[in-house]
């Protein structure tokens, strides 16, 4: 149990912080952009090693990892596509805003529905933290996708 609440106290943070700064400025520096996602992948990934069991992921748990995967990904790409960007300070700018931001709201109502799949058919894995920051992360890639090809024609246009 304070495992759980643990985990819940990490992902409100994770995703606390990400929603803030999704309504600040931020400069569209393809560096540091894809740092987060990679960070997140990194550590939810040697996470979730430790959460597969003997028998490895049984189908239904690799089902729900997928769905959950499409899913964060394709989120991840609206909340690019919704994102503002601008050229300031010399350089570009994106920020996705509240409306974006909202789009946890939708992210957050389908993993619960995944968890509780996942719970009641045993596929435990899917519940855990590391498999939660990997979703995370896909999330973050997605939108970064988006927003670096945007900020590329937006370069593009912008130097003829």
């Amino acid at each position: 149990m304070r495992n759980a609440v643990v985990e819940g106290v990490v992902i409100v943070a994770v995703v606390g912080w990400i929603m803030y700064r999704q309504t600040r400025w931020q400069e569209l520096d393809s560096s540091r952009m894809w740092r987060g996602p990679i960070v997140l992948a990194v550590i939810g990934v040697f996470e979730a090693k430790s959460a597969v069991s003997e028998d490895g992921i049984g189908a239904v748990a690799l089902g729900l990892l997928l769905v959950s995967a499409v899913v964060s990904l394709g989120v991840g790409v609206v909340m690019g596509q919704l994102s503002q960007v601008r050229l300031a300070d010399g350089g570009w700018q994106a920020r996705t805003g509240w409306t974006g931001s909202l789009l946890w709201i939708v992210l957050l109502a389908v993993r619960v529905g995944v968890d509780v799949v996942a719970r009641v058919s045993g596929a435990e894995v899917v519940t855990s933290l590391g498999v939660i920051l990997v979703l995370v992360a896909l999330n973050r890639a997605g939108r970064t996708l988006v927003l670096a090809r945007r900020a590329e024609r937006a370069r593009l246009v912008r130097a003829h």
